[in-house]
């Protein structure tokens, strides 16, 4: 997953760690923790996180 770049989405101080965000491809994106980061992302389409209810507009990326 290297050269991707992470974003975080944090509704408050992130003490407890956040989610992270990468767009890796056209339509695939990299879900991280911010709390494991050596943890391997989750990878996901467009499509699937819409339907799991991940905006990445929340992260400041565009779908």
């Amino acid at each position: 997953m290297s050269g991707a770049s992470f974003t975080k989405a944090c509704g408050g101080p992130c003490t407890e760690g956040c989610v992270t965000l990468a767009r890796i491809g056209e339509d695939a994106w990299a879900l991280g923790d911010s709390k494991r980061p050596d943890a391997e992302p989750l990878r996901f389409t467009t499509e699937e996180l819409d339907a799991a209810g991940i905006d990445p507009a929340r992260f400041g990326l565009g779908a």
